[in-house]
């Protein structure tokens, strides 16, 4: 079965430096960062609603989230800018490639302005590092 995810969690994924809601979240997040990096080539389906790293959020609500809204837009917004659609199956490999190929840092600043998470600038670092590396 291949992990899922939505939209917007390539993204996360990409960013993920070990925080989040929980410690049972972010153990789960770190299981999946070290099978998706151990083997770029696993199959990750994107779909509409909680996926693989929701599983243990707190804010998850059987296959809505507490703020669905809010999560809706990420979705569109990230489908949109990276030029995926829910249910297909892509890599990790090629979800990279296409966050390298589609992805600005001003796409970044409009898409991810409703995520908590934006605020702390960890993302647009890591982001900064991997669209212009030196």
């Amino acid at each position: 079965m291949a992990i899922q995810f939505r939209p917007h969690h390539f993204l996360c994924a990409l960013c993920f430096q070990g925080a989040g809601y929980s410690a049972n979240f972010i153990n789960n997040f770190t299981v999946i960062m070290q099978m998706l990096e151990a083997d770029e080539t696993t199959a990750i389906k994107i779909v509409p609603y909680t996926d693989s790293i929701c599983a243990p959020c707190p804010h998850r609500r059987n296959l809505r989230c507490d703020s669905q809204e809010k999560i809706d837009r990420l979705d569109q917004a990230h489908a949109n800018a990276l030029h995926i659609k829910t249910n297909t199956t892509i890599t990790w490999q090629d979800a990279k490639e296409k966050i390298k190929q589609h992805l600005t840092l001003e796409q970044f600043h409009a898409m991810c302005e409703p995520c908590e998470w934006k605020k702390l600038g960890i993302c647009e670092n890591i982001l900064t590092q991997f669209l212009y590396p030196l």
